[in-house]
């Protein structure tokens, strides 16, 4: 009997720390994840035409198909009105013979991005130089445009895209693709021009992964019940001078600003992202109840034994 019970007690005692071992609270220090990453693991890379980790996405599609153009990047003033604003950039270009056309933010390096969250951000036609959006939004002008707080003129890096595929009714396929709202969503603005028994789609926008690309493609086919491979992509234009992404210089890196301490004089500085502590899982709980259970059966084991002892004398 009492052979039975330390054999017992052993083994509640090995689930018991098994059970606090699984369930044990973890710590996971800034911009640490709670499981490992793919980097940190043998034998696994990154996925291609994901993001590679410096704010650019995985591109191959380049050459023609990426081209160098001018931004402008506006931080408004509060309450400032954003379309009566962008109404006047678009008179000011006006006067100096040259359009304007909206595009996405996230064309400028993530760095830049960061630092002036911008509310307007225009390009101007390929061709227009650095000088010429200066021009536009001088200082000197700035009396024309009072709801500017900031603004940034930069070169960037754009896809100029053709997805061309055989259509039987282009007009269907258009509607039939608006309805399933792929390429909204992963491109935002597009154009569509058919002709015949085809159906062209163009971009001008952000950098598109390779994995995005593939996705649009998988799209435009379905409109038409065909295969990705069927969808081709192409530049938007011959003409003109493309872009080498193997020989691009990286964007410049995102700094993680610090964030002052909530107390105190002079108190160090924290960093903007601060350790998180994952809480107690039910595993641990569990743990917890069967150690209690076995320090239970060890104190009744030990008085067992007293007993035992005293009816042996």
């Amino acid at each position: 009997m009492t052979r039975a019970v330390r054999v017992g007690v052993a083994l509640l005692l090995t689930s018991a720390v098994a059970g606090c071992s699984a369930g044990a609270t973890t710590t996971i220090g800034p911009g640490a994840s709670s499981s490992a990453s793919a980097a940190s693991t043998p034998g696994v890379a990154a996925e291609p035409g994901t993001d590679r980790g410096d704010g650019r996405p995985q591109v191959t599609y380049d050459g023609l198909m990426v081209r160098r153009r001018v931004v402008i990047a506006i931080l408004p003033t509060p309450g400032a009105d954003v379309v009566s604003l962008r109404q006047e950039l678009d008179k000011a270009a006006a006067g100096l013979q040259t359009t304007l056309s909206d595009i996405s933010p996230s064309v400028l390096d993530p760095a830049e991005q960061q630092r002036l969250a911008p509310d307007v951000t225009v390009v101007l036609p390929a061709g227009a130089t650095l000088d010429d959006a200066a021009n536009l939004i001088d200082p000197a002008t700035s009396a024309a445009f009072p709801g500017v707080e900031d603004y940034t003129v930069a070169p960037v890096l754009v896809h100029d895209l053709r997805f061309t595929v055989s259509a039987s009714n282009p007009s269907e396929m258009v509607a039939a693709i608006a309805r399933e709202g792929i390429l909204a969503d992963a491109l935002g603005a597009y154009s569509t021009s058919s002709g015949s028994g085809r159906l062209d789609i163009t971009y001008t926008g952000p950098l598109l992964s390779d994995d995005l690309v593939e996705l649009v493609r998988r799209g435009i086919a379905r409109g038409e019940g065909a295969q990705p491979s069927s969808v081709t992509v192409s530049p938007r234009s011959t003409n003109g001078v493309g872009v080498d992404m193997a020989k691009e210089p990286l964007p410049a890196p995102v700094v993680e600003e610090e964030v002052a301490a909530p107390h105190g004089h002079g108190a160090a500085a924290l960093p903007a992202t601060a350790p998180v502590v994952a809480e107690p899982s039910q595993s641990s709980l569990w743990g917890v109840a069967l150690v209690a259970v076995a320090l239970w059966l060890i104190v009744m084991l030990v008085m067992l034994m007293r007993w035992n002892a005293r009816a042996a004398d």
